[in-house]
């Protein structure tokens, strides 16, 4: 397992830590208001399975019940972006509300893995 991404960003006054890692042939996300993490929701994103062709990325949400929504935003546009599969812990304990931290939660998502993927195409692993 490759650690990747190791960050934090403050978003509505919460602490977010995001931590992507790369493992045999796909990619673990946690993201978290808690430094030490946690397990939380449970989900799983795979890409677009045809190259070229606008097919859904699919997502399954194994266990948890708060932030289901966000939690399939974020894998599926993270799965989309990565172009493999996906596994998100996203661990939220704060009570804030979905809609007033989904938008800057993934443009700080987006960032990050635009990141990624500019180091591999630099190394010359294409995405």
């Amino acid at each position: 397992m490759k650690l990747l991404v190791k960050e934090a960003q403050i978003i509505e006054d919460i602490n977010i830590y995001l931590h992507l890692y790369e493992v045999h042939n796909s990619y673990l996300l946690l993201i978290s208001d808690q430094e030490d993490m946690g397990i939380g929701n449970v989900t799983l994103g795979n890409p677009p399975t045809i190259e070229g062709i606008k097919t859904p990325t699919a997502s399954y949400n194994f266990f948890g019940l708060n932030t289901k929504l966000l939690s399939t935003i974020i894998v599926e546009r993270a799965s989309f972006m990565l172009k493999k599969p996906v596994l998100l812990l996203l661990f939220l304990k704060s009570k804030k509300k979905e809609e007033e931290i989904i938008k800057p939660l993934i443009s700080f998502l987006n960032n990050e893995l635009n990141k990624v993927i500019k180091k591999m195409q630099r190394v010359g692993i294409s995405k």
